[in-house]
């Protein structure tokens, strides 16, 4: 006797999908082998040697999987029955693996079973060609050495990080026209929105929404030593979808945003990139995001990875005296902006008002040396002022 029954996932199953298990998943340390041939660039280094195990599990349909996808495989074939937890687990190499970017996340599934015997076909929607993937990949690829080199001028592995994140913040654009279409709920999965939503779209085409930005993050950031994953949540103040990473340095973890870093979300391009959202804790991140699984999450506690507390921009509070020798301090150390730190987003406004409401940002001596007239600032929810000042 056989049975022959097929499922498809749409677009919007999809979406659902990821939220429930994209937080789950767990990265098996798998690199990319080459794209489709053993001649094509490869974002990543060798393949891991496959552990087989004797009774068909997850981590025996995550490793199949991620190796024929890697491969450019259309169809992967089960010689048992997995089609149950197919999507999931799919969903969840496509969360490991940004570098598998021509790959949507939908797929059909079809289950034969013949006496006691049962095969499931697994086909990935996969919109481009051979040729278009290999095309993008080794673009891709010559984008990626091009941070990766510029990330090594860094010292440490937060430097490193550093200088990632403002590559990803300052050299692509939010794309507002692809985030409309996916907050309206479109099905029209194109391949500009799906270039826009990977790790593809933010290093080469230089436009993406969240997604993209904190895929491109995973991806390098993985090749720069760390150990990096995305994270799934809503923003507070509207409740739309939204996506980050979060980082590992030793024992400690943190979240990074680089799309809420991005200059869109700073006071547009005069007022710069923030670093709010770079390498900072659980409570800092809930203040305006919404972590949609917190408990498969690590705790995110260590507060010494900040930016500001980093570069000694924090002031427990607000004081004229104080403000003064930092501004003065950043000054004399060339910067462009001057970031100031305080505990709560009623002071950060507080000084802001002061400084340029008042005009006492002007009475600053190293700002009167200098010869600045005029400045623009900005106050964030996290307590951060940001001034830029001009002759």
């Amino acid at each position: 006797m056989t049975d022959r029954n097929r499922h498809r996932v749409s677009l919007a199953e999809v979406i659902v999908i990821a939220l429930l298990s994209i937080l789950g998943a767990k990265a098996l340390q798998i690199w990319t082998p080459s794209f489709l041939d053993k001649d094509a660039p490869s974002v990543s280094g060798p393949a891991a040697e496959p552990e087989t195990t004797p009774v068909p599990g997850e981590e025996e349909i995550y490793r199949t999987l991620y190796e024929a996808l890697a491969a450019g495989e259309r169809e992967i074939v089960f010689d048992f029955d997995c089609a149950d937890g197919i999507f999931g687990i799919y969903q969840k190499v496509l969360a490991d693996h940004p570098e598998l970017f021509w790959l949507p996340g939908g797929g059909s599934m079809t289950k034969k079973t013949t006496g006691y015997e049962t095969t499931v076909f697994f086909a990935p929607d996969c919109p481009l060609s051979d040729g278009e993937i290999l095309s993008r990949s080794a673009e891709m690829e010559e984008r990626a050495r091009e941070i990766l080199a510029r990330c090594a001028e860094g010292e440490t592995l937060w430097d490193r990080l550093l200088i990632l994140h403002d590559i990803l913040a300052d050299e692509c654009d939010y794309d507002t026209e692809t985030a409309a279409l996916l907050l309206a709920d479109s099905r029209n999965a194109d391949d500009a929105v799906m270039q826009s939503s990977s790790a593809y779209g933010c290093l080469c085409s230089r436009k993406a929404v969240c997604s993209g930005y904190a895929a491109a993050f995973q991806l390098l950031a993985s090749r720069l030593g760390a150990e990096c994953r995305r994270v799934q949540g809503t923003e507070l103040s509207a409740g739309a979808p939204h996506e980050w990473n979060i980082v590992r340095f030793g024992e400690d973890y943190v979240h990074v945003d680089v799309t809420w870093d991005d200059p869109i979300f700073t006071g547009g391009s005069e007022g710069g990139r923030s670093y709010d959202y770079f390498c900072i804790t659980t409570a800092e991140i809930e203040k305006t995001h919404r972590i949609a699984e917190p408990e498969s999450l690590p705790p995110c506690v260590s507060e010494e990875y900040g930016y500001y507390r980093r570069l000694g921009y924090e002031l427990e509070e607000y004081g004229f005296g104080e403000v003064s020798d930092l501004v003065a301090r950043q000054l004399e150390d060339g910067a462009e902006r001057i970031y100031l730190k305080f505990p709560d987003a009623e002071m950060a406004q507080k000084a802001l008002d002061d400084l340029l409401g008042e005009k006492m940002l002007f009475s600053v001596p190293a700002v009167k040396e200098l010869g600045f007239h005029a400045a623009g600032g900005s106050a964030s929810e996290l307590g951060t002022v940001c001034l830029w000042l001009s002759e």
